[in-house]
């Protein structure tokens, strides 16, 4: 799955920062026609609003993987957008439709990536053909069923929690007999586990139980046992889920 997906139609008529537009901070996508303007990726909308600039424009703010992202949109059509300042989206969510609004010459969508926040002076901004249709945040995995330090690094950076590969000790929790080898162990409780408990609605005690596997197995929806075994089901498609940046 694609961290952002493509805003509209993929025809470019004026690239990021080009020789003779080097103060473009965007892409330009255009083509005659209607053609609906999409969230590339979950988010919150920061902006919507007319600017003399921008036209009809609207700013959406995206958390992912620990990383804050923002897209903007503009020169959408008068009274076409669908979205308010402090609206939760989704990818994909229809939030305007290519317009001719602002400062520009014809029907086309403005668009701009940064990473990090937006400001005045574009210092965030990337170029988005660089960043669109790709998986960003795929760390690889090999699907194999087996929760070693490459799966716990993967789950702490799409879980926003440190990023050491460790699950913290769990030697006077009987689940240790559940997991097999691959696992490195620290002291104390795990902050990976409880942030994954909160997430999937588990009781929050940073071991991982039966009960969190119970959970964790409902919400990827493979059988519920509350056993990781070797290989696993559940672990694979944990796997699978971290490979695609979609859990």
């Amino acid at each position: 799955m694609a961290t952002f997906i493509y805003p509209t139609v993929k025809r470019v008529t004026s690239e990021f920062r080009s020789n003779s537009r080097p103060d473009h901070h965007g892409t330009d996508f255009a083509q005659p026609g209607y053609h609906e303007i999409k969230a590339v990726a979950n988010g919150k909308v920061t902006r919507s609003y007319e600017s003399d600039s921008y036209g009809q424009c609207v700013m959406i703010e995206h958390k992912i993987n620990g990383d804050t992202w923002e897209s903007v949109y503009a020169h959408m059509r008068d009274g076409s957008r669908k979205v308010s300042v402090g609206d939760k989206v989704k990818q994909g969510q229809v939030i305007g439709v290519m317009g001719n609004t602002g400062h520009s010459f014809g029907q086309h969508l403005h668009f701009e990536l940064h990473k990090g926040n937006w400001n005045i002076n574009k210092t965030h901004a990337v170029d988005p053909e660089k960043y669109l249709g790709k998986n960003l945040y795929s760390p690889n995995l090999k699907v194999d069923g087996k929760w070693g330090t490459k799966t716990t690094r993967a789950l702490q950076k799409a879980l926003g929690t440190v990023e050491d590969g460790i699950i913290s000790d769990q030697l006077k929790n009987d689940v240790t007999k559940m997991i097999v080898s691959g696992i490195t162990f620290s002291q104390g409780g795990s902050l990976v586990i409880r942030t994954l408990q909160r997430k999937i609605g588990a009781t929050v005690d940073g071991y991982l139980g039966p009960e969190t596997v119970s959970e964790l197995q409902k919400y990827l929806g493979t059988p519920i046992d509350g056993v990781i075994s070797d290989p696993s089901l559940v672990v694979k498609e944990l796997q699978r889920r971290l490979n695609k940046g979609n859990f």
